[in-house]
């Protein structure tokens, strides 16, 4: 019996789903003597539900379906991110050449008359073979490294597109900043990737330096900045080898505001802030916006005041509905007074920019936790003195 036929037994199936919710180690420690040769495979499969869980919620409660390794699951998209590339290609072929757990590449698939999945772990090419399956998704399976089914493929440029999600560690599992130790490098890639397609949609950590890629990678045409409830997720890149103008950045933040902003960094260069005194609302971009760094542009497109030269806050004496971020509306100044008045026991939700103290040093100077309906903001001023506000979220 092999693991898939053994993890898909109704007894193991039957004992998965009874202890979903139990802690690992325990049944590490006390397995049951029907499974005793097999429990850290069964644990596993536990374990990766459980990071599924809020992230691929279709794929944990689905007991059909055999798990990758756990790593697998926290290397994958989530099902909110996966939805958004499906906009962003479509066509003819489709080439998945960093298989993994093969999220992405189902979803992509809709968009595609025909699917390759390649993946150079023939473990998880075996499980991704029986997922598909009981999914009942047609996809072509090929167990082979990236850069070797490139060469060995014969594909029409017109009608192709590749798609990369490369490993963001090293082999000490750190966090890796540059696409040159990404697995595998993009820039070796690139040339054989030209000349089988015209597109590659590229996913990377939002760790990396966006302006470090394109300074490195030609032919971008889009970067994608994602973000889940204002936690930023991924990059992607869209490349189109026709394409040789300036790249457009666009920042969504999804489950959140849904209001869609894009630039290009020659625009941010161009653009000026003005930097004022606070009025009736702050404005803090979201993690999306935060990341590509367009902290002169959106104040110009939204004539807002910036709250200091290097503070990315922003303020108004009106409320901007389409703004990309929150929006706070200032209730107070802040002092010992102020800060006990709206803090209920002792919690007010703390946020600093740009200020002399981290928003833990500050929380714990001041005995402060988070929580409540108020916020207190702080920051430097135009005249770069340390300011702090009681302000309020009426967005979103």
């Amino acid at each position: 019996m092999n693991n898939i036929d053994l993890l898909q037994s109704d007894e193991v199936k039957r004992f998965i789903k009874e202890n979903v919710e139990t802690d690992p180690s325990g049944l590490l420690l006390n397995p049951p003597k029907n499974f005793k040769n097999h429990i850290k495979e069964i644990v596993n499969q536990i374990i990766a539900r459980k990071k599924a869980k809020g992230k691929l919620d279709d794929w944990a409660t689905n007991f059909e379906l055999v798990m990758p390794a756990p790593l697998s699951i926290e290397q994958a998209s989530s099902q909110t991110t996966c939805t958004y590339k499906q906009n962003l290609i479509s066509g003819d072929y489709l080439v998945d050449l960093t298989g993994g757990m093969g999220i992405d590449c189902l979803a992509l698939s809709s968009s595609f008359n025909r699917t390759i999945y390649v993946e150079q772990d023939p473990a998880l090419c075996e499980i991704f073979r029986y997922n598909s399956l009981v999914l009942d998704y047609a996809v072509e399976i090929k167990n082979m490294e990236a850069l070797d089914y490139i060469n060995s493929a014969i594909c029409n440029p017109n009608k192709t597109t590749f798609y990369l999600d490369p490993a963001r560690r090293d082999s000490d599992q750190k966090r890796v900043f540059r696409i040159e130790d990404c697995s595998p490098n993009l820039t070796e890639l690139l040339p054989a990737l030209r000349e089988k397609a015209n597109h590659v949609l590229v996913k990377y950590s939002p760790f990396l330096d966006i302006k470090g890629i394109l300074n490195t990678i030609p032919n971008v045409k889009e970067v994608h900045i994602v973000s889940v409830k204002n936690d930023c997720k991924e990059l992607l890149l869209l490349i189109d080898f026709n394409f040789t103008g300036i790249s457009q950045i666009t920042c969504v933040n999804l489950k959140s505001e849904q209001h869609i902003y894009s630039f290009s960094f020659e625009e941010e260069a161009l653009s000026q802030a003005r930097v004022g005194e606070i009025s009736s609302y702050i404005f803090e971009p979201n993690a999306s916006v935060m990341k590509a760094g367009a902290f002169n542009k959106i104040c110009a497109d939204y004539d807002l005041i910036k709250l200091g030269e290097n503070t990315h806050l922003y303020s108004e004496n009106r409320l901007v509905d389409s703004f990309p971020g929150k929006t706070f509306e200032v209730i107070s100044n802040a002092n010992e007074t102020s800060i006990k008045e709206f803090a209920t026991n002792g919690k007010i939700n703390v946020i600093t920019r740009n200020y002399p103290l981290s928003t833990t040093e500050l929380k714990k100077k001041l005995k402060l936790r988070d929580g409540g309906d108020y916020f207190l903001v702080a920051f430097k001023d135009l005249n770069n003195k340390a300011k702090m506000v009681i302000a309020k979220l009426i967005h979103p």
